[in-house]
């Protein structure tokens, strides 16, 4: 009877494989809601330190060198350009009369509904790890997951296609809007270098992926 007692504790506390083997205990579920939870605000909040995307284009011409870049956060963007030693840089919220960037405040509206969306599940894990209920936890798993692959998916497809329609740089080097991209234009009296690639907050979402996906999945961690 002690055995029987025993085994139901730790299963209320623990999620177990098929076998019966414990490989994830409450504790652990715990952790991972908060650090999804810390993703999530990190990338709300962490402004352009934790910029999703990055767009860069350098120009050599008879008239000068020059180079700007736009870092992508979730909230805002920020401008960092200079031209034969002189820089000037400034940064504005997608939604601001500065900006005035209607495609990207539209993107990065839909792109931050997202990111409360992982918070809210991120808190929920973390819920359901400090007061044991188990039960619950692979259907919020996986819910985190497949919302930290449309937040991946979203930002891959639409970002590049939203920096286009407001700033037609793409169009310029005869190129099609990517995510990743590196091309180069010769104009007379000088050459053009075009760069746009994935920045650290764009990763914040594979962290929770991976996180979400162990929850579902414990057995990996065996």
């Amino acid at each position: 009877q002690w055995y029987v007692i025993c085994r139901q504790i730790v299963r209320e506390k623990t999620l177990i494989h098929e076998n019966h083997h414990i490989i994830m205990g409450d504790d652990t579920i715990r952790n991972f809601g908060a650090v999804i939870a810390i993703c999530g605000a990190i990338a709300l909040f962490g402004g352009t330190t934790f910029a999703v995307w990055t767009f860069n284009v350098e120009s050599k011409s008879d008239f000068g060198d020059g180079e700007f870049e736009y870092k992508f956060g979730v909230t805002e963007v920020e401008y960092d350009a200079s031209f034969d030693g002189d820089s000037e840089s400034d940064s504005f919220e997608y939604d601001s009369s500065d900006c005035d960037c209607n495609d990207l405040e539209d993107f990065f509206a839909n792109l931050q509904m997202m990111f409360y969306a992982l918070i809210a599940c991120g808190i929920g894990l973390a819920y359901l790890g400090n007061s044991g209920e188990m039960d619950n936890v692979p259907t919020l798993a996986g819910v985190t997951a497949l919302l930290s692959i449309a937040i991946l998916a979203y930002t891959f497809m639409s970002l590049p296609e939203a920096c286009e329609e407001e700033t037609e740089w793409f169009e310029q080097f005869d190129e099609d809007p990517a995510f990743f991209k590196n091309a180069e234009a010769d104009d007379e009296g000088g050459d053009r270098e075009l760069n746009a690639m994935p920045s650290i907050g764009f990763f914040l979402p594979v962290v929770s992926l991976t996180l979400a996906g162990l929850l579902v999945k414990p057995e990996l961690m065996d």
